[in-house]
């Protein structure tokens, strides 16, 4: 072998020794400066998130509400509604779009009422409740919980 393959050309030699660093101004920790002395910080979720779509109570029902832009929406409600959470649907973006709201009513009314088994509520002309199944809805005080049939709450 020659002396040239002795020769170390492409890596430095180990010694053990600490690599080297590099100073950046954006790397280093400022401890002068605007510190507060409470070391934790609070974050009001209340405040930030006044209508945060959680449960009152443990096994309670979320409501969301939401408005209906386009039919590509349809998934989100269909997300919502197959994790058992309502539904209160704005559609009037939709309402002077007759083919595109045929679409949408098609879409949710096949995957809430007839694979689910939930249901579908016109409370204004332009307003829909989405309920999963286990829930149901009842019209006026003439259909109240104690005057409806068994198999309404199934």
């Amino acid at each position: 072998m020659s002396d040239d393959n002795d020769k170390q050309t492409s890596l430095d030699a180990f010694d053990n020794s600490k690599p080297r660093s590099l100073d950046l101004g954006s790397n280093q920790s400022k401890l002068s400066g605007n510190r507060n002395s409470n070391s934790k910080r609070y974050h009001d979720m209340g405040k930030l998130y006044p209508n945060a779509p959680v449960p009152r109570v443990a096994d309670g029902l979320v409501i969301h509400r939401a408005m209906l832009h386009d039919v590509t929406g349809t998934l989100q409600l269909m997300d919502w509604l197959s994790d058992g959470e309502a539904a209160i649907v704005r559609m009037e973006r939709l309402m002077g779009r007759e083919l595109e709201l045929e679409a949408a009513i098609e879409k949710l009314t096949q995957f809430i009422e007839v694979d689910m088994g939930g249901q579908i509520i016109g409370l204004t002309d332009s307003r829909l409740m989405l309920l999963p199944p286990g829930c149901r809805g009842v019209n006026g005080l003439d259909s109240e919980a104690f005057a409806s049939e068994k198999y309404d709450f199934r």
